[in-house]
């Protein structure tokens, strides 16, 4: 039997030789073109500085949402070329980043307009985004050539700005709403006189299915963490290895009588008599508190499903044809169990369960 510490703990195992090994596939489908990996939102859940660190040899740069996660990366030693997505709002902010040598996004007028005409005691290395169709964030094509013009002459910037866009819909069979994107970026940079900077315009979904959109730089995200980036197909068709495994214990069995509801509100209700495992997980760890009753799971490498509402703490299991003790290893999702099914059962994404994962649940980072 296991010591009960060890039964009542849920563990995060990070498998950084997944991460490389994607990080390989992706370099193969980017060819010449260099890559940028997202590490925002702590690396997908991983680790924003472990993930960073494991990358430096299989990467040319990384890619953040904030300043303040470029300059967690800067203090924790990382020496690339650093990308914040959300740019700066402001002289300070313009001059830190200029400080840490981070290289912030313009994406609206306002952003212009508040960091104003001084320089920022350092060459600020910027970057333009070109709203191509996503329709979020950047600047339109009809205002891109002033706002291009504009930043260019900014004092403090060095000179050739570098451009990148966002697919809204690579990850759809549909290949023309893509195809679209990148004939407004093409045709928004033949407005430039002499455009001579980097581009970038590829994510995860755009690297695999579209190589003729070109650009200096890729930006691969969720494909790095094993993830599927396409709305069909798994993740394994694509070679990709899951880097993030999810595990806890089986720390009770009950039989439940054939009418007896399981769980808060008695969602679901025993249609007969039945054994019922509770493991130690809930969505105070981060698994999805609307998991609907047939959610997958795996006791101790067997398909079981998820049964009643999920609470912070425990989740309740069908064990009817399973074969299991208290103490057994329970896979909520990994190297057995694709998330993006936990995810798709659950009705959203693999990028939202990986990026809520609680610190409380143990972690365990292996080579």
């Amino acid at each position: 039997m296991l010591a009960l510490s060890k039964m009542r703990r849920a563990e995060l195992r990070i498998d950084l030789s997944a991460l490389r090994h994607n990080a390989e596939i992706a370099r193969r489908a980017a060819g010449e073109r260099k890559i940028l990996a997202a590490v925002k939102a702590d690396g997908y859940g991983h680790g924003m500085s472990t993930v960073a660190q494991a990358l430096r040899e299989s990467v040319d740069g990384l890619m953040v949402a904030t300043l303040g996660e470029g300059e967690v990366l800067r203090q924790a030693g990382v020496t690339q070329r650093i990308i914040v997505l959300q740019g700066v709002m402001g002289q300070a902010e313009a001059r830190r980043a200029a400080q840490r040598f981070l290289e912030p996004v313009f994406h609206h007028v306002s952003q212009i307009d508040a960091v104003g005409t001084v320089g920022f005691g350092l060459p600020l290395t910027i970057w333009i985004k070109l709203d191509s169709g996503m329709h979020r964030v950047g600047f339109t094509p009809s205002e891109f050539h002033d706002a291009y013009t504009r930043l260019s002459r900014l004092r403090g910037v060095r000179p050739n700005p570098a451009v990148l866009t966002h697919f809204a819909r690579a990850d759809e069979p549909d290949r023309h709403p893509t195809e679209r994107q990148i004939q407004v970026f093409n045709t928004s940079l033949d407005t430039l006189d002499s455009f001579a900077g980097e581009t970038s315009l590829c994510n995860s979904a755009g690297l695999l299915a579209f190589p003729e959109a070109g650009g200096d730089w890729v930006r691969p995200g969720i494909m790095l963490y094993g993830g599927n980036p396409f709305v069909t197909g798994t993740a394994a068709d694509h070679g990709l290895r899951p880097v993030m495994t999810l595990t806890t214990r089986l720390i009770a069995i009950r039989h439940v009588a054939h009418g007896e509801a399981v769980g808060y509100g008695g969602r679901f209700v025993a249609p007969e008599a039945m054994p019922v495992g509770v493991a130690a997980i809930g969505y105070g760890d981060g698994y999805p508190r609307h998991a609907p009753d047939g959610t997958p799971i795996l006791v101790n490498g067997q398909r079981a499903a998820v049964i009643g509402r999920v609470s912070m703490d425990l989740v309740t299991i069908d064990l009817r044809g399973i074969t299991a003790q208290v103490g057994d290893e329970i896979e909520c999702w990994g190297t057995q169990l694709p998330i993006d099914e936990v995810a798709a059962s659950s009705g959203t994404i693999s990028y939202e369960l990986m990026c809520q994962m609680s610190g409380r649940v143990h972690r365990m980072v292996t080579d």
